[in-house]
Order: structure tokens, then C-alpha cells, then sequence
């Protein structure tokens, strides 16, 4: 992690362990409309951008219901529920020590903004980030936009974003910054290895500041 200047971090999966939640919440949906529910390995091998493919994949019939209807529902489950979830356990130190280093650091989400801020404020993140960018709704499409103006604000020479999604590393290419992958999240490490990206296991693994 040496000679970057700016880590742009994702958050769902990747910060906060929120991989049990996701899948407890859509299991819910999926079982009130009569339909098979899925494992975890089901779960992160569907698991995509734009979360709707996801939801066709999980077997959700978008002419009984629209994408907009079922996301409305999958979020105020999560939301309800989300002071549930915990950081990964190694996030506090890894955040202290790049801080301490002098690295700034940021947040990419494809969470709604305001929810976004309401979730570092709790965790007691905030304090950590120059830089907080989520979406300006809760449908999941894509994060490149926010990206790009993420680095407009830093202008940062030698950036790199840190996730656990395939997206992720599809983010960092349209960026044109390093990428750096972690199996914690939301997709297995056959999906992410894939990406040809530098992958760990979790965050246990990334190398701390010297």
C-alpha cells in the first residue's frame, strides 16, 4: 500500500461486514413471494452492478413487480437493521494507521448518500475521510460517476480503490486508478481473481504502513 496518496475505500463488504445482512434481507423477500431462498455461495456468485441483474438472477419477476418496488423493500429491510452489522475487524487499525501516515483517504459507495453519512457517523468513521461519495439514490447502478468526481475534488496523483466486488475493479479501470481486491464481501475470490487485480483474502492480509 506504500506510494499511494489517496485510498479510496468501498464500504459495503469491504469496511462494514454486511454480506449476512444482504442476503438474510433478500432471503426474506424471496420467501414471502414463495420462491427458493439462497445460500451465501449462491449469494456472492449472483451477487452484480447493476444490482437489478442481481434480482433477475435471485428470481424476482420484473413483470410482477419493478426493480423500483423490490429495492424500496430490500433497503428499508437493510436499513432497519443495519446498526447490526460490525466493521471488519481489522478496519479501525487500518484506517488509523494510513491516517496516521499522512495518506488521505475516501469513500466510494453505490449506497444513497445520506445514508452513507448517517453510516460512518455511527460507526465513527467520519472523522477519517476528506472525501464521502455514495449515490443520489438507493438502486445501486453504478459508482464510476461518483468516481470521477470523487477525483476531481482530490486530485490525487497516484490514487487506488480498495473493494470487494467485480464492480470495484470495473470502477478503478474507468477511473484509470490501481485496484486492490479483498475476499471479505460480496464475491468470492474465484470471481475477483478473475479481474486479473491484486487480491487478498480479507483485510487481515493488506499491508500495513511501515
Amino acid at each position: 500500500m506504500q506510494g499511494y496518496d489517496l485510498i479510496i475505500w468501498d464500504w459495503n463488504g469491504t469496511l462494514l461486514d454486511d454480506l449476512w445482512l444482504a442476503l438474510d434481507v433478500a432471503n426474506r423477500m424471496l420467501e414471502h413471494r414463495g420462491l427458493p431462498t439462497m445460500d451465501q455461495d449462491r449469494y456472492r456468485e449472483i451477487f452484480d452492478f447493476p444490482v437489478s441483474e442481481y434480482y433477475r438472477r435471485a428470481g424476482f419477476d420484473f413483470d410482477r413487480e419493478p426493480f423500483e418496488s423490490l429495492a424500496d423493500e430490500f433497503i428499508a429491510g437493510y436499513n432497519a437493521r443495519l446498526r447490526e452489522c460490525r466493521l471488519h475487524a481489522r478496519v479501525p487499525r487500518l484506517l488509523e494507521a494510513f491516517e496516521r501516515e499522512g495518506t488521505a483517504q475516501s469513500v466510494l459507495s453505490a449506497s444513497r448518500q445520506e445514508s452513507l453519512i448517517d453510516a460512518l457517523a455511527h460507526y465513527e468513521l467520519t472523522g477519517y475521510f476528506g472525501s464521502i461519495a455514495g449515490l443520489a439514490d438507493h438502486f445501486a447502478v453504478s459508482k464510476i460517476d461518483a468516481g470521477h468526481r470523487l477525483l476531481a475534488r482530490s486530485r490525487p496523483q497516484h490514487p487506488v480503490l480498495v473493494g470487494d466486488t467485480v464492480h470495484d475493479f470495473e470502477v478503478a479501470d474507468a477511473l484509470g486508478v490501481d485496484c486492490i481486491l479483498v475476499g471479505c464481501g460480496h464475491h468470492p475470490m474465484n470471481r475477483l481473481r478473475a479481474t486479473g487485480a491484486r487480491v487478498y483474502e480479507s483485510l487481515d492480509d493488506l499491508p500495513l504502513p511501515m
